[in-house]
């Protein structure tokens, strides 16, 4: 189903802190002189008062930067009449006013551990460690670092290791080189690196790749191991795959351990893994899929244990799959698990995934012995949502969200990670998108029941620019989702981004802002966004640079740029360009932290940003030193 017009719900108040302006005096010859405070009241220095919250209406937002976008009017409820939903803020403690010190170099950041792809397991992308980075101190944002990983194909987002020896923070990234890697936060030098061997893959209509370390990593800070997925076979294109989870030790890269968790191949099977790992449950996750839907393959969720690395369960999406909601042939191909987040965990500890569609006749390359031939793509779990135990060893519930079929419209992948959230006084909500050009956003009591409401964003196409997953921000109560191109009979009439309220059955577009290109030229999806705590929405879109630090017009390229947003009004912020732009596209979203944020894009050029004036602002050299990109397409 698809939005309405109509009145959007209440607007939401949050608490600005004021402080009264104050001034001392003081006579050359060490009298002190009494100072006027507000209103015109005798005032002395030990009568400093405290500052006072003032309540401020965010309907009425003053403009940060300029221009400020149009909002879109608000789109009509899906279901039921809006429920009063109230973001919880916690107010920052008024600070005591003092005279302003001398500037002194800022101390070593206090980071945070950002363990896994979108912050938690949850996958919203939203940092609670990340108060500096706001609409207010955006434009003091500077490049202080840039360094490559002379990699490429790098849709790894990175993961970030607190106090590792004498590094206030490493970050761990990995490429389609069969390696990976890890840097000084600070500095952005490399710290070490470690090479698992790649696999040579090949889509239908290209030429050989590598296809190494094309996942993100999670890191456990109470062993202080990182976890690393990868691929390898013997060099030749599409040649059987085995797939591993490996171990570091994540001050030097040392191989503790790895688990091969292939499983017994079948006559021409390959099947890949490039979905972030998951911990949780004393458990790692991980999906796996095809070679851009070459036959054939049998898409799964492994479980690892942590303790033993060793492989404790599986759960096959479509070959024989008794749990099948729909009747189906049994030893079907398909049903990849791709989703640059992998699965992701509930509050109880059960286990969502999506899933690709079922390898058909109708594909490219016909299903083959012992495989069965299919018409049906939404057979057994294709391209359904799926809630499962944390054991992997039960489907709890599913939901096919219902597809139209057509030119384009094949091979339409419910891909995206779900996105699990709970608004203020509702219940858990899931958000997922696909190649359907839909979001769904579905109540977690109930998704048998299909979605409590679906925004049609993207045209539908077996072309990826749908890929990814939205962000939440539990301040504001809203979900992110990108609009990677325009639709006729869409939500929006331009790509940019909106922000949802939802809750149960209810959902609104509280904001709609317009920006970037329009993915459905290059097939080049947008990130997932980054949300952090002071309030600003990041996200990374491909670019035609314009040579003046911004984009041209409306045209996808393979350059790339990461924007930013005001949460609460949508107003695009850095005079409406981007924050950075970089020779290749971004896929994976940035990482934000304490006062810092790190960006890699899809060739490996790796950067390090700040609001910190201790470290000095340096040129962007990559611009015009690296300009072939050297991005694989890929389809699942």
């Amino acid at each position: 189903m698809e939005a309405i017009d109509a009145p959007s719900p209440g607007g939401i108040q949050r608490l600005r802190l004021r402080v009264p302006p104050l001034a001392f005096c003081t006579a050359l010859l060490g009298i002190l002189a009494a100072c006027s405070g507000p209103g015109g009241v005798s005032r002395t220095p030990s009568a400093s008062p405290t500052a006072t919250a003032t309540p401020v209406a965010t309907s009425t937002p003053t403009p940060v930067v300029t221009p400020t976008p149009t909002p879109v009017t608000t789109r009509a409820p899906v279901a039921s009449a809006p429920p009063t939903i109230a973001p919880t803020h916690v107010p920052t403690a008024s600070p005591t006013a003092t005279a302003t010190p001398s500037p002194k170099p800022a101390p070593t950041p206090a980071f945070n551990n950002w363990t896994t792809y979108g912050y938690d397991n949850a996958r919203d992308g939203f940092n609670p460690n990340s108060t500096d980075l706001s609409p207010q101190t955006l434009a003091k944002v500077h490049l202080a670092w840039e360094t490559s990983l002379d990699d490429f194909n790098t849709q790894t987002q990175p993961v970030l290791a607190t106090n590792i020896g004498p590094h206030a923070g490493l970050l761990i990234v990995g490429g389609a080189s069969g390696n990976a890697y890890a840097y000084d936060a600070l500095s952005g030098a490399k710290v070490w690196s470690k090479s698992f061997g790649t696999a040579s893959l090949a889509c239908h209509e290209g030429n050989p790749f590598p296809f190494g370390v094309s996942g993100s990593a999670v890191y456990d800070p109470s062993s202080q191991s990182v976890y690393v997925p990868s691929n390898l076979n013997d060099g030749t294109a599409n040649a059987p795959t085995q797939l591993f989870i490996n171990k570091l030790h994540v001050a030097t890269g040392a191989l503790q351990s790895r688990v091969n968790f292939t499983p017994v191949l079948l006559p021409g099977e390959t099947n890949v893994t490039h979905t972030s790992l998951t911990l949780a449950n004393g458990l790692l996750y991980a999906g796996t899929s095809s070679v851009c839907d070459g036959p054939s393959w049998r898409g799964r969720v492994v479980a690892v244990s942590v303790n033993s690395m060793t492989l404790a369960n599986t759960f096959y999406t479509a070959w024989n799959q008794a749990q099948a909601p729909n009747p189906a042939p049994t030893a079907l191909s398909g049903g990849g698990v791709w989703g640059w987040g992998g699965v992701s965990i509930d509050p109880s500890g059960n286990v969502w995934t999506a899933v690709g569609n079922i390898d058909t006749n109708k594909s490219a390359s016909v299903p083959q012995p012992p495989f069965t031939q299919d018409s049906v793509e939404f057979d057994a779990f294709g391209e359904h949502v799926v809630e499962l135990t944390a054991n992997l060893a039960t489907a709890l519930q599913n939901n096919y969200p219902g597809f139209e079929f057509g030119g384009a419209s094949i091979d339409l992948d419910v891909n995206g990670t779900p996105v699990l959230a709970r608004p203020l006084g509702c219940h858990t909500s899931a958000a997922v998108q696909g190649k359907s050009g839909f979001l769904y956003l579905y109540d977690t009591t109930n998704i048998t029941g299909g979605p409590a409401s679906a925004y049609k964003f993207t045209p539908s196409s077996y072309h990826d620019p749908n890929l990814g997953n939205p962000g939440f921000s539990p301040l504001t109560g809203l979900y992110y989702a990108s609009v990677s191109s325009a639709v006729t009979g869409g939500v929006t009439p331009a790509p940019g981004m909106v922000a949802i309220q939802t809750c149960n059955a209810f959902s609104s577009i509280v904001w709609d802002t317009p920006f970037g290109p329009d993915s459905i030229v290059t097939g080049t999806p947008r990130s997932m966004p980054t949300i952090t705590a002071g309030g600003v929405v990041f996200v990374g879109t491909s670019c035609k640079r314009d040579g003046k630090g911004g984009c041209a017009g409306t045209a996808g390229d393979d350059g790339g740029a990461l924007w930013a947003l005001d949460a609460s009004s949508g107003a695009l912020l850095n005079g409406g360009n981007p924050v950075i732009t970089t020779p290749s596209h971004i896929r994976m979203g940035a990482v934000a932290d304490a006062d810092w944020i790190f960006l890699l894009d899809n060739n490996g050029d790796f950067y390090g940003l700040t609001i910190d004036p201790a470290y000095p602002a340096i040129p962007n050299t990559f611009l015009a030193t690296h300009r072939v990109d050297r991005t694989i397409p890929w389809r699942d």
